[in-house]
């Protein structure tokens, strides 16, 4: 009878601590897997996320800045009479008024509004290193320089602009003139304003465009 109650306690006896720790430890371990494996998976989306938006930043301003390059010099003088040409003078696209590797001012009808004096410029910090920012400003003919907006922020070369001649050699300020100024290329070097997560904390990814664009001089 007696050892048959004991076999009978033995049977409902449940976890010891041992086991129990045992268990807890276990557990801990595959949450800790789960949790570093979740925290991966978002960092890895915030980097790509991150890289995506820069692309998309640097691919918009490109669109833009390539189709008012476009609309340089539009409509010019020889679409006029002269006498018509003499009268209204605000109405005539001058094309190519100011070029360096860092700003370019130009003149054109961009956006249907009327001839427009354009400006695109590279600000550099303080400190005269990038990352810089791009700012563009629009003013109809003529005018006053005109409110600057950002337009692309984390620059990382103040070298933008090109400039090439007729023939498709290089434009060189020294001898030749503005209006030798066939093709502008334009070339975006861009950081991500957040670091790459998946390499260092001191890694940005960077996205590299490089176009041209035909203008009217």
């Amino acid at each position: 009878m007696n050892s048959c109650h004991r076999a009978k306690i033995c049977r409902q006896r449940g976890f010891s601590l041992l086991e129990l720790m045992v268990v807890l430890a276990i557990l801990t371990i595959v949450m800790g897997v789960l949790m570093d494996g979740i925290i991966q998976i978002e960092k890895k989306s915030a980097s790509d996320v991150n890289k995506v938006g820069a692309a998309q930043e640097s691919r918009q301003f490109m669109d833009q800045i390539l189709r008012d390059l476009r609309q340089c010099g539009f409509p010019s003088a020889a679409m006029f009479d002269a006498t018509t040409a003499a009268a209204n003078p605000n109405s005539i696209a001058n094309g190519l008024v100011g070029f360096s590797s860092s700003a370019i001012q130009f003149e054109g009808d961009v956006d249907g509004s009327g001839v427009s004096e354009v400006y695109v410029q590279v600000v550099v910090p303080a400190s005269g290193n990038c990352p810089c920012t791009i700012q563009r400003g629009t003013v109809l003919k003529p005018g006053s320089t005109p409110a600057y907006y950002t337009e692309l922020d984390n620059v990382m070369s103040q070298n933008v602009f090109t400039a090439y001649k007729y023939d498709g050699t290089a434009y060189n300020s020294s001898t030749d003139s503005l209006s030798s100024i066939k093709n502008i290329g334009v070339t975006l070097y861009i950081r991500s304003a957040q670091p790459d997560s998946n390499i260092s904390t001191s890694t940005y990814p960077t996205t590299t465009m490089v176009s041209e664009a035909r203008i009217n001089n």
